[in-house]
């Protein structure tokens, strides 16, 4: 049921009902019949490195580059069942739980917990570490949203500072060709093909500053975004990782960032969108 009505909205919102054993078990139910095989078909993900999730001992932070309100839905997807099913999901409070009703669909149906994505907060904070301690995964979109072009933009520290304090490891996750599916300025979803790449996970080392970890998680996200351009090998060459922001917001920058999303064997076009999938 909808909680009462005296509960709060925003980051205050009481997302503990969607955690209770009854609640979980639906939503296991919806995503593993309804919201991963609907994700699929709208996505087409090709996964790469999806072994390295199977080895995965809970819990884990996730934390990925966001493009698109798909990218939930897909991580999730990609997730095993073993992780998929003890998820918890960062969330903009001031869009996810503006509304009770909205903050009961998006606790029910993905696990979210409201984040404040404005400025640094204590009760996201205590709400995402208390979590980790009881067991849950956590996934994290550190840009703190939805990229309004594309193209990468900086990321915050709050995922690198809550995996110092409970000193468990955090697992990059690129996506890329949601944005083409269903972008920030989208009207309406456009069906196609998605890379999803799972990185090595990344522990705090003793005495990290935070700074210091948030700058390995962010170079790490970049080695996997210039993997989705060229390949394992390239990627990994000195001074070729995609830059947190990017460099440059230019369209020729962005033509040049998401040209390869043709594929090898169809002659470059002039997209619409420079780089759409369609």
């Amino acid at each position: 049921m909808i909680p009462p009505r005296t509960h709060a909205t925003g980051t205050n919102y009481d997302t503990s009902f969607s955690r209770k054993e009854v609640v979980r078990r639906v939503r296991s139910f919806l995503l593993d019949t309804s919201i991963a095989p609907l994700t699929r078909s709208i996505t087409k993900p090709t996964i790469i490195n999806a072994s390295a999730l199977e080895a995965l001992e809970r819990p884990i932070i996730f934390v990925a580059n966001h493009q698109s309100h798909l990218d939930t839905p897909l991580i999730l997807t990609v997730l095993p069942p073993k992780l998929r099913h003890h998820t918890v999901v960062g969330a903009g409070a001031d869009f996810f739980f503006d509304r009770r009703t909205k903050g009961f669909f998006s606790s029910t149906l993905l696990g979210a917990i409201p984040i404040d994505r404005v400025r640094p907060s204590r009760a996201s904070a205590e709400l995402a570490t208390q979590l980790l301690e009881e067991g849950w995964n956590l996934v994290l979109f550190p840009e703190g949203g939805r990229t309004p072009d594309g193209l990468t933009q900086e990321l915050k520290s709050g995922a690198a500072q809550i995996a110092i304090k409970v000193g468990r490891p955090v697992v990059p996750i690129f996506i890329d060709g949601t944005y083409e599916i269903f972008g920030k300025t989208a009207d309406r979803i456009h069906p196609g093909s998605t890379t999803v790449i799972v990185g090595e996970p990344l522990l705090a080392r003793d005495q990290e500053r935070v700074a210091d970890f948030n700058d390995r998680i962010t170079h790490a996200l970049g080695i996997l975004g210039r993997e989705a351009a060229t390949d394992f090998y390239t990627a990994r060459q000195p001074n070729e990782a995609l830059p947190f922001p990017a460099s440059s917001r230019s369209w020729v920058e962005e033509w040049r960032t998401n040209g390869h999303r043709h594929g090898h064997r169809d002659p470059r076009k002039w997209p619409k969108l420079f780089g759409s999938r369609s």
